[in-house]
């Protein structure tokens, strides 16, 4: 059973994957078809490997050096997002990207303005729980009220 924590530990490490492709081009392509809104976004900046515009990242690359296990996981963490709604999907993207740079947690402030909204920082934090809650529904095996006691 995937948990909310699972998932989110599991996009992390995806993108961090994506980051490590020896052709960046490449993958960030491999990611355009589950990621597509965030592949390029021109209020979040452009996107290098290391997830920024290359001038002001404080994570440093890391060597290409991979496994098909890692890009197969790489592969199954992303294709999750096929299910969730695009809005979603881009919310989803961006915090992850966050936490992927070694944030410690989300600056949900901080994307109220690339998802174009001027205020609600906690319905986007409340958004991105229930996408996430999602995919941990649909990776394990689809309808939570299977798995809720009926007392």
């Amino acid at each position: 059973m995937l948990g909310f924590a699972d998932v989110e530990d599991r996009l992390v490490e995806a993108l961090r994957t994506c980051w490590r492709y020896a052709d960046r081009e490449r993958g960030w392509q491999r990611i355009r078809s589950a990621w597509p809104e965030i592949s390029r976004d021109v209020l979040a900046g452009d996107y290098d490997a290391r997830g920024g515009d290359g001038t002001s990242s404080d994570v440093a690359l890391r060597s290409a050096s991979m496994t098909r296990r890692d890009v197969a996981e790489m592969e199954e963490a992303f294709g999750w997002l096929d299910g969730i709604d695009p809005v979603d999907r881009k919310l989803i993207g961006l915090a992850i990207n966050q936490l992927a740079r070694g944030a410690r947690e989300v600056s949900w402030l901080k994307l109220l303005p690339i998802m174009g909204l001027p205020r609600g920082s906690d319905g986007l934090r409340m958004r991105y729980g229930r996408a996430v809650e999602a995919i941990c529904n649909a990776a394990n095996g689809g309808n939570p009220s299977r798995h809720v006691s009926r007392g």
